[in-house]
């Protein structure tokens, strides 16, 4: 086990949003407009990132760019606005989110929370249970886990359980009806939702990564490769809701079943504020 912090003391932790996806499945809006700004009740996607990111203490943040993702940028700015600080990294090719999440080297030398830039995570203090899950055990990772019926579509993991924890056996990127075999606990697909505790050493693993055949390398092959190297890698079930905003289809689920339960009137008076605040 990693040392801990002491008792009272808590070191800087960061937090990295990858968001240099072109998002073709949500063509045309996304040929025009970065996918992490499509609005969920109002408020960009990325936005509730930062938000889940700051509820879980976070105060610096790198956003990981790419290709025409200046309006991303001019939306956040130097994050003052949202209440944290914001720098950006950029990254010049898409070889998939383990080399994404590569690009932060050099960059991030501590403890980080990556959170993908298309996700939504309700309720936000999801994220500040994840960190203090891994601050607590100080695995290599922490993974927030959520349930799937079809795993073909995500990063899925098994585990065993030790007490309350779950530990993590085995990982497959985007199984098939082959490879799914043997992944089900309890009868269940646990996908990964988008959002992780690091430690630096992920860099290492990401480097021994091969990529597959389209050149990618999957982060999900990446902490395989920590499993099978003897790292302690953990779970987190998450107990609200994960939304990837990358799906048309999952897109007008959320913005119906929000719609339908949150207060339009508080929603309003939220963006009214924002709005003034940043003439």
């Amino acid at each position: 086990m990693r040392e801990s912090a002491g008792e009272g003391m808590r070191e800087e932790i960061v937090g990295l949003i990858p968001a240099a996806g072109v998002g073709t499945r949500l063509y045309p809006f996304a040929r025009a407009v970065p996918k992490e700004l499509y609005p969920i009740v109002g408020k960009p996607a990325i936005e509730h990132c930062v938000e889940n990111l700051r509820e879980g203490g976070i105060r610096k943040i790198y956003v990981l760019v790419g290709y025409q993702k200046g309006a991303l940028m001019d939306y956040l700015g130097d994050g003052s606005d949202f209440g944290v600080k914001i720098a950006y990294i950029y990254q010049h090719r898409r070889l998939g989110l383990g080399h994404a999440v590569l690009q932060a080297k050099g960059w991030v030398e501590s403890t980080f929370v990556t959170l993908l830039g298309d996700s939504f995570i309700e309720p936000k203090c999801e994220i500040r249970n994840l960190i203090n899950l891994h601050l607590r055990e100080r695995p290599l990772a922490t993974l927030l886990l959520f349930k799937v019926r079809d795993p073909s579509s995500y990063g899925v993991a098994s585990f065993r359980r030790e007490g309350d924890l779950l530990v993590i056996k085995r990982l497959v990127e985007k199984a098939g009806p082959k490879q799914a075999r043997g992944m089900k606990v309890d009868g269940e697909f646990y996908a990964l939702c988008g959002a992780y505790v690091f430690e630096p050493e992920i860099f290492e693993y990401i480097e021994k990564t091969r990529p597959h055949r389209d050149g990618e390398i999957q982060l999900t092959d990446a902490l395989e490769l920590a499993v099978e190297k003897g790292e302690r890698v953990l779970g987190m079930e998450l107990a609200g809701r994960y939304i990837d905003v990358g799906k048309w289809e999952t897109v007008f689920r959320t913005e119906r079943e929000l719609l339908s339960s949150l207060s339009l009137e508080k929603c309003i008076r939220e963006r009214e504020e924002m709005a003034r605040r940043t003439l």
